[in-house]
């Protein structure tokens, strides 16, 4: 039996390649997205923190009054990172659904080679069980042929010697 050999190997290696970078890329969209919302926690932790600092500064001794400017302006510092971060985290989402699309659309690609790699595969398969048979058949069929050769050689010879058995 022959070797099956796929007639678009190398179109299906660089989708292959395609899908892999894609996903690759997906995963690192997804980690900077990961990333930049573990920043807007430390950045939201860090100010309400400070809030809390804040609350608790004329409790304990004599209000200092540039302890309690510095942390309000801490505290706005803090709120103007958080909407920046705010707006990290939307590009990164953007970018992760792009990557995401670019994904799917190479594992789509994909996909059609592997469908059209095991639809040339299953006609393999049936092109060689037919070629086999074929060539049993006429295997037989020389066999079959070849033991009526020799039958009719022996009642010619039979007819021949006047019918007696040797």
């Amino acid at each position: 039996m022959r070797k099956f050999r796929f007639r678009f190997a190398t179109v299906e290696k660089v989708r292959r390649t395609r899908e892999d970078e894609a996903m690759r890329a997906l995963g690192e969209t997804q980690r900077k997205l990961r990333a930049e919302i573990e920043s807007r926690q430390r950045l939201e932790r860090l100010r309400s923190e400070s809030l809390v600092r804040r609350e608790n500064l004329g409790v304990s001794a004599p209000m200092n009054a540039i302890v309690f400017q510095l942390e309000t302006e801490f505290i706005g510092g803090q709120k103007q990172r958080i909407g920046q971060a705010d707006q990290a985290i939307f590009r990164a989402r953007k970018a992760v659904e792009r990557a995401m699309r670019n994904y799917l659309l190479a594992r789509r690609a994909t996909r059609v080679i592997e469908l059209i790699r095991e639809k040339d595969l299953i006609a393999f398969k049936r092109y060689e069980s037919k070629r086999e048979a074929r060539i049993l058949d006429d295997l037989y069929v020389m066999r079959a042929g070849s033991a009526a050769l020799a039958s009719r050689e022996q009642e010619e010879a039979l007819a021949l010697s006047g019918g007696e058995i040797a």
